[in-house]
């Protein structure tokens, strides 16, 4: 492993002889060829290299000094208001110098100490003021030195020109994120390190959260809250969010009690709405609240480009549909899990053959010419039957029909669209989320779907207002906005 020690050698940066010289690149250029005549010093990177070895002995380092040399042409050749032209100003010699001082005075733990050229994709021929020439120059200077080797890479924030020390401190901090560290050597001064870093990294992770936000990616966002140091709250927010979305709403509860315990003021009463949200569904009883959770969760899947995870979840959503019109309208058990198997089947059996209408219509309606198997339990097309039963004016076992005509326009409506989303039903079949390896994109969506991904999410919503289930502000649009203002603020 080893140090990496990146500076920008500045006009500042060397003295020759007890003196600063006026004019780097002539007078530098001098310096260097008569280098063995003079006494020179390194009034910021001395101490800097000073600092680092005294906590880094044992690991070996490699100084690289950023030097400009700009090509010579009018814009750089013309003088001042001092007479000294810009390309008189190049620290090409100092950094020279700097690197062959380095070498000779730090031998036994500099194993490397080389001047680099300032220099992007056209080469030298950038203005080392202008900030935004700079900063796309040194993400190539610097990732070219972005080793797994380097352990540490030390960044000096003295010397140069501002826009370079700018450019070098960013494009250093995004390469190396958690190994950059910042020195700032205030000349006669005490050496300090700085903490410019971790906050540089705690604005990149906020931005990255407020962007996976936008996405409604509620882990990617809590990977970066978490690198942000963000409060308690916001990261129990957010794996409240995660965890909902992922229907662990046991976890769910845990975790934003604990956001409540950390939050305050407005932050603390979402908490506690959020909180009471999670009743109804804490043990799937409330078949409507938990219709409008998967409709959320699709959403989300569509809005994150999880189109294959999107499929699955609208199969779950025309199921859950099935069996909530099933149970309201005709009253019939659709559990048919290994606890209540037994009980719930013989309700449902019962109950169908004591209705001569509704045991007709199962017993006439066939699939791919065979008889529906609605005996076997009321799985998919047997409710799909049930549903087209009660839409077109089934009766009840004493006359009377199971819904009223403006129910059965509704259901119809109900029916038209779970066929509609139908078409969808052979790429979730195909796909790895059931009985393939076929990808889904957004692009094979569109060939199925009229309207693409935005219409199917319409259709659910509006599956829901026919049934007659309240939409409420979906809870995952309320943390994305809150947390997303509390991002900003930087809090």
């Amino acid at each position: 492993m080893t140090i990496l020690i990146l500076c920008n050698i500045g006009n500042s940066d060397l003295i020759a002889d007890g003196q600063r010289p006026s004019r780097p690149r002539p007078e530098g250029q001098q310096l260097w060829d008569e280098f063995t005549a003079h006494r020179f010093e390194l009034p910021i990177i001395t101490p800097c290299l000073e600092y680092i070895r005294n906590r880094y002995s044992n690991e070996p380092a490699r100084l690289i000094c950023f030097y400009t040399d700009q090509p010579e042409r009018p814009g750089t050749t013309r003088p001042d208001r001092f007479g000294v032209s810009l390309r008189d100003k190049d620290t090409i010699w100092f950094a020279h110098i700097a690197a062959r001082l380095v070498r000779e005075q730090f031998t036994d733990w500099i194993v490397e100490a080389r001047p680099e050229r300032i220099e992007g994709s056209q080469g030298a021929d950038l203005n080392p003021s202008i900030y935004d020439e700079v900063f796309e120059a040194y993400a190539g200077l610097v990732a070219r030195h972005n080793k797994p080797e380097v352990s540490t890479c030390y960044v000096l924030t003295a010397g140069g020109i501002p826009a370079c020390n700018f450019a070098l401190q960013l494009q250093a901090s995004i390469a190396f994120a958690e190994r950059c560290r910042f020195v700032y050597p205030p000349e006669g001064g005490r050496v300090t390190e700085l903490r410019i870093g971790e906050k540089l990294q705690e604005s990149f992770q906020r931005v990255n959260a407020m962007e996976a936000l936008k996405h409604r990616n509620f882990p990617a966002a809590l990977l970066s809250v978490r690198s942000a140091k963000m409060s308690e709250a916001i990261i129990h927010l957010l794996e409240y969010a995660v965890y909902r979305e992922a229907f662990d709403f046991h976890r769910a509860q845990h975790t934003i009690a604990l956001a409540e315990r950390w939050a305050s003021g407005e932050l603390r009463d979402l908490c506690a709405t959020l909180h009471d949200d999670l009743l109804p569904l804490i043990n799937n009883k409330d078949a409507a609240a938990l219709l409008r959770e998967v409709a959320y969760s699709a959403e989300i899947a569509a809005r994150n480009g999880r189109y294959a995870d999107m499929l699955g979840r609208i199969f779950r959503f025309q199921e859950g549909v099935l069996r909530f019109v099933v149970e309201r309208y005709l009253g019939l058990p659709t559990d048919m899990s290994k606890a209540v198997r037994e009980a719930n089947l013989a309700s449902y059996l019962a109950q169908i053959d004591g209705n001569p209408h509704l045991h007709q219509y199962l017993e006439q309606k066939t699939i791919d010419n065979q008889p529906l198997r609605y005996r076997d339990g009321p799985n998919r097309p047997v409710m799909q039957a049930m549903l087209e039963f009660v839409s077109n004016g089934g009766l009840r076992a004493d006359g009377p029909p199971f819904a009223h005509k403006k129910e059965r326009e509704r259901l119809a409506g109900v029916k038209a669209l779970l066929d509609r989303l139908d078409r969808l039903a052979e790429l979730r079949n195909q796909s790895v989320i059931a009985h393939g390896f076929a990808g889904v994109s957004q692009d094979t969506i569109n060939e199925v779907y009229e309207g693409g991904v935005d219409k199917i999410i319409d259709d659910l919503r509006r599956v829901l207002y026919l049934l007659d289930i309240q939409q409420l502000q979906s809870p995952f649009e309320l943390i994305a906005d809150n947390v997303s203002k509390v991002l900003q603020r930087g809090v």
